[in-house]
């Protein structure tokens, strides 16, 4: 579990999910799918190989202390978008605001979690906007940021950059 700049914000992998849970973090789980975790998947109660895009909650699901996005971690932006993205990053913002710590996590943390955390530095102006920002990023932020094709297209699509 690793702090992001100053503020209470981290990032990990779906086994520190319990850890962040017993400390009173709020949740972003931005892992659609993996046995024995709590994924969207399990919180929905979606199965086979994916939710059906009619079900209510099929880009996320929100609780008071978590959100819980359908994301998958792959090169095509398509599986990434604003109807997902802006309520994870309101509920980080809603939950810092109130003085709450954050906990963001996915399979590895090497590319949904520490995507979503860079996206909430670029929504909200704490990093450098510019075509040095993934570096930035992952020197002074998140050094194992392995960010997949379709987070990445997003991100600079999104911010511009």
């Amino acid at each position: 579990m690793k702090q992001i700049k100053d503020i209470p914000l981290f990032v990990g992998v779906k086994e520190q999910y319990t850890i962040a849970k017993n400390k009173g973090m709020k949740i972003v789980c931005a892992l659609n799918r993996a046995n024995g975790f709590v994924t969207h998947q399990s919180m929905v109660g979606w199965q086979g190989r994916g939710c059906d895009p009619r079900h209510p909650h099929y880009l996320f699901r929100r609780d008071e202390d978590a959100i819980y996005l359908n994301m998958i971690d792959g090169d095509d932006p398509k599986y990434v978008n604003d109807a997902m993205i802006n309520p994870a990053l309101d509920f980080i913002h809603q939950n810092l605001s109130n003085g709450n710590e954050v906990f963001v996590y996915c399979s590895l943390g090497e590319s949904r979690s520490p995507s979503i955390a860079l996206m909430y530095l670029l929504e909200y102006n704490l990093i450098e906007k510019s075509a040095n920002t993934f570096r930035i990023f992952q020197n002074e932020c998140y050094p194992n940021y392995q960010p997949k094709n379709g987070n990445l297209l997003y991100i600079k699509r999104r911010w511009g950059i």
